[in-house]
């Protein structure tokens, strides 16, 4: 028979996918890995809002504000003003995939886009 005032005792340890292997109950923190921010070399690209003869202005602007995140009201009223004065004005800049997003997004609002690099 086993005598019942003996303890036992065993090691549990954590072991992780890239770090090393540390004991359960340890406070230590295992070192942070390094890590680069690759920049872009893409140039970024800007969003261009045509002028059109049939889009009423409320609906460029609240087309803006669907279609860009975090377009305020002003900035759209601001883009679509200028487009309608000047003939065009660019919405936003940003790298080309999202470019291309916006781009077809106005598109789909019946505005007429266009990207170019910055």
């Amino acid at each position: 028979m086993q005598d019942r005032s003996s303890k036992v005792h065993s090691k549990v340890t954590i072991r992780g996918m890239f770090g090393p292997t540390l004991p359960a109950s340890s406070t230590e923190t295992a070192p942070e890995e390094k890590t680069q921010r690759r920049m872009s070399t893409e140039p970024p690209y800007k969003v261009i809002l045509h002028n059109d003869d049939h889009t009423p202005m409320d609906h460029v602007v609240k087309a803006l504000r669907k279609v860009i995140p975090r377009m305020s009201l002003k900035r759209a009223v601001s883009i679509m003003l200028e487009a309608h004065t000047k003939g065009q004005a660019v919405a936003t800049k940003c790298h080309k995939e999202l470019a291309e997003l916006y781009q077809e997004g106005l598109k789909a609002e019946g505005l007429v886009a266009t990207i170019e690099p910055d």
